[in-house]
């Protein structure tokens, strides 16, 4: 199977570097160091696409390879003339912040003698301890997302056979072959009269850039760019979150990366259901987003011993980079946004509380009313994204609250069998230390609030209180499912930590009590076991965590990804032989000629594969002339209302797939497009076959011709 991948493999590596290159040459411009910024380059790289594509359009620039580099560095100088203006950061002095006499944090710091960590948890002595574990983190989360994924897609020209890829391959495509790639104008596809289409459109961007150096292939480059998404930016993701909110804990490191490919509904699930790319893009770079909102709200919002209160300018700058990353969710997808709505509710509520209790205490009235009006706007704001991006498409419910809120918590959602046992355990750990430690019990009230969202949306009843919570994921509990992660990733490394801290105190303990015993009764030494009691308790917990999380539990959820990426199963939409036609369609037609199709049977991919223009790009009711074309056009005579559409729309060519159609039980497409499916060239006269693959047939419009 590696074998057919093998030759992709400059396209793979043309996308990570346009995942990485432009956001890191924009984070070093603006000033920005350190082993993060290769956590979160991806963020900033997909601001830098999305920007460029909606720039470039405006300019009338085509978009490519070549001026996607360029806006790039024309970003990257802006980026470094804002970076100049701005003031340096720093910290500002904090009670927290002074060391205590342990030489840690502080008294109060997570981590500190008596809140339940080791000290050589957290805070490693030697200062490569936490990189290296970051790199292996990412390194093993890669290489198990990546494993799973190759099995499950199968060929590199698989596809996906759901209802949204019509549109993601197709719209792909349009960016290749119009150079237009831009957010406000990708919808014109599907709308060309609209002025402003808005569809977020850096997903399909990123995929327009690797489709030449992928042999021209629109599958391929789009299944390639769901490999470097959610393949190696989701767990460097995760560890970067997992930094701001646990610290720099190698265990945490490893655990966030490792189960980053653990969640059968996160990133697999998206992949079948959908399949639902731009929301994966979305969910990706969500934790980027997470962890800058932590660092720029300040350091008594995580479990991170090292944390330290920004000052002003360093806020400043920290500001400017959450805008820049908000920027990359919505050009991805805003369901991110939604997501980031929900979880910043007990987040900047505790961090609220925090500044009014300070303020308070220290008798600042004015700092007091600049927090109270503070909470009023913040609210009206959360009030006005959260109702913006609400939508009118809703999902019925399925089972009961209690089953839902449970299989939320067990990470066996919409029905799942597979639950994740051992991502369970340490989700409870952590949230156990997240409640004994304080300072992270905004992330358990924040997990369990996309715990009740999922559970409403899969078990709700229909009323306006269900639709307000959960519209904007058009009440589809999978997509609420998907953000489950973001929260419990976190969780389960705290949980880890944790768990590697109490082992290795009771290792030192035991060591101890042997050495005593051994010394003829003289105090147990435990400082001496120390040293070596924390690694050998985080190598047991790893050897037991990142093993078990990928066994027995995801083999459902791969069957299940597997299936819809079948050829010829029994919901596929473009099936084996289909596609071999649709790769000859280049040398039976001509360029430009606009082939007519009916989209519920996977006929409008002769887009996306074969370059012709068709008759629709998605599934969507035909609208006059159209709908008379597909209605007739295969009895049609000279003057009939199908010749006159077909004449009116360009058509030439008819690509009937059959009647296996995207929904399987549905009977009113075979109706309203009977004149482009299930044709029958004997009682058909106005249609001449032209090739044949098994039971795909293309045609070419004869009956209109005059005598």
């Amino acid at each position: 199977m590696l074998t057919a991948w093998a030759p992709y493999a400059p396209a793979l590596l043309l996308l990570l570097a346009v995942l990485w290159l432009p956001g890191l040459a924009l984070l070093w411009a603006f000033g920005q160091r350190g082993g993060r910024i290769l956590l979160t380059a991806p963020a900033f790289s997909v601001a830098v696409v999305g920007v460029s594509g909606v720039a470039l359009d405006l300019l009338g620039i085509r978009y490519d390879l070549l001026s996607q580099a360029g806006a790039a560095l024309v970003l990257a100088a802006a980026a470094w003339l804002v970076g100049r203006v701005l003031p340096r950061g720093g910290h500002a002095p904090a009670p927290e912040d002074r060391p205590a006499p342990d030489g840690r944090a502080g008294a109060t710091a997570v981590g500190a003698p008596g809140a339940g960590t080791a000290p050589d948890a957290a805070a490693p002595a030697r200062p490569w301890v936490f990189p290296a574990a970051a790199a292996v983190g990412v390194a093993v989360g890669a290489v198990l997302l990546l494993r799973r994924m190759v099995s499950a897609i199968g060929e590199p020209e698989a596809m996906a056979q759901r209802w949204d890829n019509i549109f993601h391959l197709n719209a792909i495509r349009w960016i290749v072959e119009t150079g237009s790639g831009s957010t406000l104008t990708l919808n014109r596809m599907v709308d060309p009269e609209r002025t402003v289409a808005l569809y977020p459109a850096a997903w399909h961007q990123l995929a327009s850039l690797a489709v030449p150096v992928a042999g021209d292939s629109v599958l391929a480059a789009h299944n390639l760019t769901l490999l470097a998404v959610a393949g190696v930016v989701w767990p460097a993701s995760c560890v970067f979150l997992t930094r701001c909110l646990v610290g720099p804990s190698p265990v945490a490191a490893v655990v966030a990366g490792a189960a980053s490919a653990g969640f059968g509904l996160f990133p697999y699930g998206l992949m079948a259901w959908g399949p639902l790319f731009p929301n994966i893009l979305s969910l990706v770079l969500l934790p980027v987003v997470l962890g800058l909102l932590v660092r720029l709200l300040g350091p008594g919002l995580g479990a991170d011993p090292t944390a330290r209160t920004p000052d002003g300018p360093a806020r400043l700058r920290t500001a400017a980079s959450l805008l820049v990353a908000l920027g990359a969710l919505f050009v991805s997808q805003p369901n991110g946004v939604l997501a980031l709505l929900v979880v910043g509710v007990p987040l900047v509520a505790t961090a609220w509380a925090l500044g009014l209790r300070a303020a308070v205490r220290a008798g600042r009235r004015r700092r007091t009313a600049l927090l109270a009006v503070a909470a009023v706007l913040a609210a009206a704001v959360w009030l006005l994204a959260w109702n913006t991006l609400t939508t009118t498409f809703f999902w019925a419910p399925f089972t009961t609250l209690p089953r839902g809120v449970g299989e939320a918590l067990l990470y066996g959602t919409n029905g799942r069998l597979d639950v994740p046992w051992v991502l369970v355990v340490l989700t409870g750990a952590g949230i156990y230390a997240a409640v004994v430690r304080r300072r992270l019990r905004w992330l358990v009230v924040a997990h369990l609030l996309l715990a009740y969202l999922y559970a409403v949306a899969a078990a709700g009843e229909d009323g306006p209180w269900r639709d307000w919570l959960t519209s904007g994921w058009y009440t589809d509990s999978h997509r609420l499912a998907a953000t489950l992660p973001l929260t419990a990733l976190p969780l389960a490394a705290l949980g880890a930590e944790h768990l590697a801290a109490r082992l290795a105190a009771g290792l030192a303990a035991a060591a101890a009590v042997l050495r005593g015993g051994r010394a003829g009764g003289r105090p147990p030494a435990a400082g001496r076991a120390r040293p070596l009691a924390y690694p050998v308790a985080a190598v047991l917990v790893l050897a037991v965590a990142v093993p078990v999380s990928q066994m027995g539990s995801l083999t459902r959820t791969t069957q299940e990804v597997k299936r819809y990426y079948a050829w010829d199963g029994p919901e596929s939409i473009l099936g084996h032989d289909e596609f071999e036609l649709l790769q000859e369609l280049g040398r039976l037609t001509g360029p430009g000629d606009v082939v007519a199709v009916n989209p519920w049977n996977g006929g409008s991919l002769a887009w996306a594969v074969a370059e012709r223009p068709v008759t629709q790009y998605h599934v969507e009711d035909p609208e006059p002339p159209l709908d008379e074309l597909v209605a007739g056009i295969d009895t049609a005579a000279p003057g009939s209302p199908a010749c006159a559409a077909a004449e009116e729309l360009g058509v030439e060519w008819v690509l009937d797939f059959g009647t296996q159609l995207l929904v399987p039980w549905a009977t009113e497409p075979l109706e309203v497009y009977s004149g482009v499916t299930a044709v029958d060239p004997a009682a058909d006269p106005g249609l001449a076959p032209v090739a044949r693959e098994g039971g795909a047939v293309l045609y070419e419009v004869v009956g209109c011709d005059g005598p």
